[in-house]
């Protein structure tokens, strides 16, 4: 397989997922793009309008869409691919359920769903239940930031 550039593999993707089965993404069609010596410089996309409510409108976020982003984020993971940025303004309410938009072209990887499950902890409080590698691997990294930044602080190199 070769390497696809950062639009084309998540046309890709989507049309995989949405192939088997997973049809709360959102669609992207790639319309026409322009390269020189194999590196994209523009991309024209059409991504699929979905009717409904985003959920940044919600003041308040029930359990039962709270479950349904847990599963929507864990289903799109066992399918190979992750959101990337599960904030609420990624997430529309349709008349057939929860939908997902803006997802990310990027390589699925163990840190990536992490970070897509520390993401919906941090912006919805749901309790992330898997402690894998790529959870273990950012909390680890986290923790490794604040060491150095106190140092720092300690040493005069840096304001707290």
């Amino acid at each position: 397989m070769h390497k696809k550039d950062y639009y084309e593999n998540l046309i890709y993707q989507t049309d995989r997922v949405r192939g088997e089965g997973i049809q709360s993404i959102n669609d992207y069609f790639l319309l026409a793009e322009r390269k020189t010596l194999n590196f994209a410089h523009y991309y024209i996309m059409l991504i699929e309008y979905i009717e409904g409510v985003g959920l940044n409108e919600y003041l308040e976020i029930s359990e039962d869409l709270k479950d349904q982003l847990s599963e929507s984020i864990k289903e799109l993971h066992q399918h190979g691919m992750v959101s990337g940025d599960p904030h609420k303004g990624n997430f529309i309410v349709s008349e057939k359920g929860l939908r997902l938009i803006d997802l990310s072209g990027k390589k699925t990887t163990a840190v990536l769903k992490a970070k897509d499950r520390i993401d919906l902890e941090r912006h919805y409080n749901i309790k992330n239940e898997l402690k894998d590698f790529g959870y273990t691997y950012l909390i680890f990294k986290k923790k490794i930031k604040k060491v150095i930044r106190d140092v720092k602080v300690k040493l005069g190199l840096k304001s707290k």
